[in-house]
Order: C-alpha cells, then sequence, then structure tokens
C-alpha cells in the first residue's frame, strides 16, 4: 500500500467511513458506481454536462470510499477486487467514448484500449504466478486520477469554453497512456 493510499485510507476513516453504516459492503459500493455508468452516459450524451459531471465526480470518488472501506474494514475479497477495475474501467470507458472520438479523434481510443488490454493480459499473467488477483498498484491509481483531472479539464471546457482546457485534457490523457504501460509492467 502507498502512503497516498494509507494518507487516503486515513482521511476517509476520520471523516466519511463513520457514516456509513457497518452493513453496507465495499462490492455494494462499486456495484453502485457499475449502476450508475448508464445514467453517467445519458446525461453526458444529451449535453446535460453539469448533471453528468456532478454524477461523475460522484462515481469516480466512490473509487476511493470502496477501497477505504475494503481496508480499513478488512473486507477485502477477489470479486472486489474485479468489481472495482470494472467499475473503474467502465466508467473512464463511458466517459471516453462520449468525447474523445468528437474531440481529439479514434486514434486516442484505440491506443488506449490496446493499452488496457495489455494491461489486463499483464494482470492475468500476475494473477497465475501469484494464484490470486494483483489488484491496483500504484501507477493505476495515479493513472485513474489522471484520467479523472483530463475529464475535468473536458467539463470546464463545455462549461466554461476556453480550449485551453482541450490542450490540458489531451496531454493528460497522453500522461494516462504512459501510467498504463507503467501499470502493466509493474505487477509482479
Amino acid at each position: 500500500m502507498t502512503w497516498f493510499q494509507k494518507s487516503t485510507d486515513k482521511f476517509l476513516d476520520q471523516t466519511l467511513l463513520p457514516f456509513i453504516p457497518a452493513q453496507v459492503s465495499p462490492n455494494q459500493v462499486s456495484w453502485l458506481r457499475i449502476v450508475s455508468l448508464p445514467f453517467i452516459y445519458y446525461c453526458l450524451f444529451a449535453h446535460f454536462y453539469i448533471t453528468g459531471f456532478a454524477l461523475f465526480i460522484i462515481a469516480a470518488l466512490s473509487d476511493a470510499v470502496d477501497g477505504a472501506l475494503a481496508r480499513t474494514r478488512n473486507q477485502i475479497t477477489e470479486t472486489g477486487k474485479v468489481l472495482d477495475a470494472a467499475a473503474d474501467r467502465g466508467l473512464i470507458a463511458v466517459v471516453a467514448l462520449v468525447f474523445i472520438p468528437s474531440l481529439f479523434g479514434w486514434t486516442l481510443i484505440f491506443v488506449g484500449a490496446a493499452l488496457e488490454v495489455v494491461n489486463g493480459i499483464m494482470a492475468y499473467r500476475s494473477k497465475q504466478n501469484l494464484g490470486q488477483n494483483p489488484g491496483a498498484n500504484g501507477a493505476g491509481k495515479i493513472k485513474m486520477i489522471v484520467q479523472c483531472v483530463a475529464f475535468g479539464a473536458i467539463f470546464a471546457y463545455f462549461v466554461g469554453g476556453s480550449a485551453s482546457f482541450l490542450k490540458i485534457a489531451y496531454d493528460l490523457f497522453l500522461v494516462s497512456l504512459v501510467f498504463t504501460v507503467i501499470q502493466a509492467f509493474m505487477y509482479p
């Protein structure tokens, strides 16, 4: 566990987690994120950007919540690791498919998808070697944060209109591709 993850867990454990009932499991939080995906897609596709962004932020923050719940309540499961990864990739894919082709072209989508396939293969190899799902690593967490900030820049573009936000978003997506490669080769 990284120092960032420990710090985040400690902060959430002292602020938000006490308000989440003990009967709420981390997997339920992950499922909630997965269930939110069609609503986020609809809002973005229908150009309800503020509502879509609000739902996106809640879903993205729930990623930190489910992980902190699992670690602080000793509820880490193999199912949870898979659900969390599926929810993360689903959230990023939904927003990416709405915005990236029209703003930056399909090449960025294809490169990102190809690198995620390599990442998946490396995670699968790691699972075979370890006998269990390796879970997210530090590069994967950084990648998710960078992607979320990039989408925030896109939302700022649509709300504020400045093209400089698109340049920032594009550059951040390129950085996230680098972290996707790093993530793939960090698996044990």
